[in-house]
C-alpha cells in the first residue's frame, strides 16, 4: 500500500507568502490531478490484474480435471474394447 506524501513547507516562510504558495499554479494543479489519475487508474489495473490471474489459475485448475477425466475415460474404454 502507498502512503501520500505531503509537500513540505518551509517555516522561514512567512504566512502570507505560505498562502500563495499552497494554492500554486493552474501548471501544478494540473500536475497533481494528473498524478491523482494515473495512481487510481494504476490501482485500477492492479485490481485487473489481480482477478485475471486468480481466473486463470482457476481455469487452469479446471483444465487439469478434465485431463485428468478425459485419461480415466479413455482407459477405461480402451480396457472395454476388445482387442
Amino acid at each position: 500500500m502507498m502512503c501520500e506524501v505531503m509537500p513540505t513547507i518551509n517555516e522561514d516562510t512567512p504566512m502570507s507568502q505560505r498562502g500563495s504558495q499552497s494554492s500554486g499554479s493552474d501548471s501544478d494543479s494540473h500536475f497533481e490531478q494528473l498524478m491523482v489519475n494515473m495512481l487510481d487508474e494504476r490501482d485500477r489495473l492492479l485490481d485487473t490484474l489481480r482477478e485475471t490471474q486468480e481466473s486463470l489459475s482457476l481455469a487452469q485448475q479446471r483444465l487439469q480435471d478434465v485431463i485428468y477425466d478425459r485419461d480415466a475415460l479413455q482407459r477405461q474404454l480402451n480396457s472395454a474394447l476388445p482387442q
